[in-house]
């Protein structure tokens, strides 16, 4: 488009998507051919041509054929040499076949939790009854086999639950219920609850906390998700009888946490693919997990407003750092 915002060229994807030709486009304003909904369609071509902005939206646009497309559509400005506006570029891209691939992936969660969650809940409490000597005794075979089966189980319940949390936080099925959470207070029973694991190991489990008492406004079980992953994570590939750390403390209007460990480090090739779902590190083949503990993790921080990063080195140990916002500051607890 120009500086006017009349149409200067129409591709043979915009003709598709609108449904009128480029010769019915060319020199006609914008708002006359892309009818959007959710936009001041004026404002458009003054934010990118006059005032030089950049701008993405995903908005519905009705078609020639009164249907509704939705879209993502990005507009700047074209300049010349001097930095003149010439007139400016509007790129839309049609999300039909996105919106529909986010309705399937919705609807696979959905099978996941009834389908093939609830047997397996069901099998598990029938082994734990036969277990339990529920159904006459057991020769010492059967038990060792009834254990195996239910240790195993657990593991595929594990697998689905974690699968169906990182889903539905994917998908914002499931988002945050924020309360005042005071900081140091869950931290110290998310450690309690993993200090058997710690001490099988080992492993010397240490935390510091600030002298002022910080509260958070977060989802308190989606809190106590992301610390007991990554001090579990901390404490499993962690050498025997070496120290595991958890670092609170206040940066202005953040809370920042740090989970170090002693362990191997993590390789650089796995860095930049940690945070992916499924995706297992070179090193991680002898510890069990399904590669969704730190993707569902990331979500996590992510949809609470907060960072998540990591600082490690082959040999060297790694720190997982993340922030979260903070909420309203109390005093000492007396």
């Amino acid at each position: 488009m120009d500086g006017q915002g009349r149409i200067t060229e129409f591709n043979p994807a915009a003709e598709a998507l609108t449904g009128y030709t480029r010769q019915e486009a060319l020199g006609r304003f914008c708002r006359e051919v892309l009818h959007c909904e959710g936009c001041d369609q004026d404002c458009f071509p003054s934010m990118v041509v006059r005032d030089q902005k950049e701008v993405t939206r995903e908005l519905l646009v009705t078609n020639r054929a009164s249907q509704k497309v939705p879209v993502m559509l990005s507009a700047f400005a074209l300049r010349d040499d001097e930095g003149r506006a010439l007139g400016g570029v509007f790129i839309i891209r049609d999300l039909t076949p996105i919106k529909r691939l986010e309705k399937e992936r919705r609807y696979l969660v959905n099978m996941f939790a009834h389908d093939l969650k609830t047997p397996v809940v069901g099998m598990a409490g029938l082994v734990q009854r036969l277990v339990l000597g529920k159904a006459g005794p057991l020769s010492q075979g059967q038990m060792t086999y009834l254990q195996t089966i239910a240790k195993e189980m657990r593991r595929l319940e594990k697998l689905i639950n974690n699968f169906l949390e990182f889903a539905r936080l994917d998908l914002h099925i499931l988002t945050p219920m924020p309360s005042a959470l005071q900081v140091e207070k869950e931290c110290q029973e998310v450690m309690t609850l993993l200090l058997p694991l710690a001490e099988a190991k080992s492993i010397d489990l240490q935390a510091q906390f600030p002298q002022e008492v910080l509260v958070l406004p977060a989802d308190p079980l989606l809190f106590r998700r992301v610390l007991e992953n990554l001090l579990e994570n901390a404490i499993k590939y962690s050498p025997a009888k070496t120290k595991v750390y958890l670092k609170v403390q206040r940066e202005g209007p953040e809370a920042r946490f740090a989970v170090k460990d002693q362990g191997p480090g993590i390789p650089a090739e796995d860095l930049p693919h940690l945070f992916e779902i499924f995706y297992r590190g070179t090193e991680t083949g002898k510890e069990p997990g399904f590669g969704l503990g730190l993707a569902t993790v990331k979500r996590i921080i992510d949809a609470h407003g907060g960072r998540i990063w990591v600082d490690t080195a082959e040999g060297k140990g790694t720190t997982f750092f993340f922030t979260l916002p903070l909420g309203i500051q109390e005093g000492q607890p007396s």
